[in-house]
């Protein structure tokens, strides 16, 4: 079963999870065991998990520190390169791996900026596994393949995730810009050749960002010094579409102390700002997992 972390109380996502996780054949693609890895591989990307912490870079890693303005002319380029749209729809690929094993699905992503994040994933042969819903009040998602539902209100991910990750900073890791975490007053500014680094402490909240030589994020990390919490996203292919640059391979890393999970997307479709259908509506039948 996945450690819990910080000894927290298991709640309904992970007591899903783990259930899940125990219960089917590692090799089945039938049922409850896809759908649980489907539902793992998308709140994961919500959730900093438990690992053990990474020694800090040497100034030698890091590069040079940049002068006060080169640093506000390095910031201004990377907000310039910020994906901008009201709403957002993409198709990608999927792969989950846990531990040795790994499972193909297909997600179709919505978003309406700072309102809603709504995710259909689809198995085999097309048949949809499960649907997501999240808004900055509330996570639902619902599994079609055991009739069951959680809805609970988004607050409830701060019972074992650093509270700095809000609604606002998700739907901006999903589409590769940087989350509003990582830049302040005190936001430290490096080059390097492969581009520029930057660092920042938001509370307990370690950031760190990498920019490629046109400023457009390839790396973010969110390390909670404190609670020994840790995310990695990355982000490469970055494609035009549209009149944006878009990353279309964006990967999700995150480790725990018996437990490893990737989530990793390569995007096909990409359509901004046209009307979007977010469909979500559980049937009476369906079990709410409490």
């Amino acid at each position: 079963m996945v450690p819990l972390c910080n000894g927290k109380r298991q709640g309904p996502f992970r007591e899903l999870l783990a259930r899940i996780l125990i219960s089917y054949p590692k090799r089945s693609m039938q049922g409850s065991l896809l759908i649980r890895i489907v539902f793992l591989g998308i709140v994961s990307v919500a959730v900093l998990s438990c690992s053990s912490k990474k020694a800090a870079m040497s100034t030698a890693a890091l590069g040079k520190e940049v002068s006060r303005a080169e640093r506000l002319r390095v910031l201004r380029q990377m907000d310039a390169n910020r994906l901008y749209f009201n709403t957002f729809s993409g198709r990608a690929k999927s792969k989950i791996a846990i531990n040795r094993d790994s499972y193909d699905v297909t997600a179709n992503v919505r978003i309406e900026r700072d309102k809603a994040i709504w995710i259909s994933v689809t198995a085999l042969m097309g048949i949809e596994a499960a649907r997501v819903l999240i808004t900055p009040d509330s996570v639902k998602v619902i599994n079609r393949l055991q009739a069951e539902y959680i809805s609970k209100p988004f607050e409830y991910l701060y019972n074992f995730t650093n509270d700095e990750l809000d609604f606002f900073s998700l739907q901006e890791l999903l589409v590769g810009n940087v989350v509003h975490q990582t830049v302040s007053r005190d936001t430290e500014v490096w080059t390097n050749e492969s581009g520029y680094l930057l660092r920042s402490q938001h509370n307990d909240l370690q950031c760190s960002v990498k920019l490629d030589t046109n400023y457009r994020p390839t790396y973010t990390l969110l390390n909670d010094v404190i609670r020994n919490q840790r995310m990695e996203a990355y982000y490469a292919d970055y494609q035009f579409s549209e009149a944006q640059v878009f990353p279309s391979h964006v990967k999700i890393s995150i480790a725990a102390e018996a437990f490893k999970l990737q989530s990793e997307m390569h995007y096909s479709r990409l359509v901004y700002n046209e009307a979007l259908d977010m469909p979500f509506t559980i049937p009476t039948r369906y079990k709410a997992i409490q």
